[in-house]
């Protein structure tokens, strides 16, 4: 009974973590390009019961509860949004704009809402494409894209990285990621295409999120109900008398 106290508990914080992600997942449902995540589930340590030898049958095994192992983030494109802002862009397909940050490193996002920044370079001013945290967008040479006549950008100079596998990148809040050895290095240059005056819509589903929200809810009314049921049973064997 004791086992089922820590195992009814463990899934109760199990359906607290998947709620937090619901939310989260929903509270960004209008955040541009934003991409949902998902708990997964491992179940905890084994205890052996009895012991057994060949060539007898299996161990008797009995779990531990569950935990949250790690979230997945899923990068399936939303659709694109026709904005009509020349600053705006979207990338169709898999691929990742380049940012420089005032550190000197790189990330890399999605959100394609740019804006102009007016920079003094070599004593000459010029326009600058940058982020609304002020980091630069790099072009395919690796240098900060400029903006000609006040919103002339070509698609074509931007740099479009991808990754061998974009699940492993690492949220740093922002929309933006940067490199992890899981994900593996940036490759640069992908031809991805860029279409100017549209921005990409988050790949939240409302139904579907609602859904979980409810299927969670009651996983954790049940651990709650077992959690009681095996106190109450604890109480009883408790007060057992010869």
């Amino acid at each position: 009974m004791i086992r089922a106290l820590y195992s009814s508990a463990s899934a109760m914080m199990a359906q607290q973590q998947n709620l937090d992600i619901i939310s989260n997942n929903i509270a960004n449902m209008n955040t541009v390009a934003y991409k949902k995540v998902r708990p997964a589930f491992q179940d905890a340590l084994y205890s052996a019961m009895d012991a057994r030898r060949a060539p007898e049958p299996v161990n008797l095994q009995i779990g531990n509860g569950v935990r949250v192992a790690a979230t997945q983030r899923h990068f399936r494109h939303g659709r694109l949004q026709e904005t009509g802002r020349p600053m705006d862009f979207a990338i169709e397909g898999e691929g990742f704009f380049v940012l420089l940050r005032p550190d000197g490193t790189l990330c890399y996002t999605r959100d394609g809402s740019f804006h102009v920044s007016a920079e003094q370079v070599g004593g000459v001013m010029v326009n600058r494409l940058v982020t609304p945290q002020g980091e630069h967008v790099l072009d395919i040479n690796g240098q900060p894209i400029e903006v000609y006549n006040g919103q002339e950008v070509p698609v074509d100079r931007f740099n479009i990285a991808v990754f061998p596998n974009p699940e492993g990148l690492e949220a740093i809040g922002h929309n933006r990621f940067v490199e992890t050895e899981a994900s593996g290095p940036a490759v640069n240059g992908y031809p991805a295409m860029v279409k100017q005056g549209f921005l990409e819509l988050p790949n939240v589903d409302l139904a579907e999120e609602m859904a979980q929200l409810i299927l969670a809810q009651k996983a954790y009314q049940l651990s709650s109900r077992v959690l009681q049921s095996a106190d109450e049973m604890e109480r009883l064997a408790n007060n057992l008398r010869e």
